[in-house]
């Protein structure tokens, strides 16, 4: 890889790495109950990765993150921010792994694979926050006992309507609530990112080139 190449990925690392913290500072677009912003911060950690590659897109979550976790409506601190980039990374690093077999070109030219690496994505993060909100952040964020999040989440002011619509309790709210949510911001993530990549790499095609 030449230096001007190198150059133009850790330049565009770093831009949309300040856009990751511009758009935390924005008001969410909902917020649950339980404190989880819906948000598009993580989406140029993974255009970043659709354009410059892996590399480029774990500086740019690494870059950002400290951040995140301090600045704008909910940011939720240390804990808030471990969680995002925890949450997040899946969503470049499992189409990672599939551009690596079939490259980035067949990924974004195949929709079906993207949609594919997606889907897997979106399920290993539900269940990596699933675990990790039960055993980590929320009995941090809120002091509680992860029996404690359990009965929190059968409580109607702690769900949102996707649990008071089913009549959920107990382990099934909480495991409903933490994987709805997140497989909703997954979505959001994955193809807004998707819609930006295509935009770009019809508009500047030479920064996708030899990524």
């Amino acid at each position: 890889m030449n230096v001007n190449r190198v150059s133009v990925k850790i330049a565009g690392a770093a831009v949309l790495a300040s856009l990751s913290v511009v758009i935390q500072c924005l008001p969410p677009i909902f917020t649950t109950p339980w404190f989880m912003r819906i948000d598009l911060v993580a989406v140029p950690w993974i255009v970043c990765w659709l354009i410059f590659g892996f590399d480029a897109a774990l500086s740019c979550m690494l870059i950002s993150i400290p951040l995140v976790g301090v600045l704008g409506p909910f940011a939720g601190g240390w804990v808030g921010m471990t969680m995002k980039a925890i949450a997040s990374i899946w969503m470049f690093l499992i189409p990672a792994l599939f551009a690596r077999k079939f490259g980035v070109e067949e990924l974004l030219s195949k929709k079906h694979l993207y949609i594919v690496s997606a889907l897997v994505a979106i399920a290993v993060r539900d269940i990596a926050c699933i675990v990790l909100n039960l055993y980590f952040a929320i009995p941090i964020f809120f002091n509680m006992t992860p029996s404690q999040v359990i009965e929190f989440f059968s409580n109607p002011r702690f769900q949102s309507f996707i649990g008071l619509s089913l009549g959920l309790i107990g382990l099934t709210a909480y495991c409903v609530e933490v994987a709805f949510w997140n497989t909703i911001q997954g979505i959001i993530d994955a193809f807004t990112s998707l819609i930006i990549a295509l935009v770009v790499a019809i508009r500047l095609p030479h920064i996708m080139r030899k990524r």
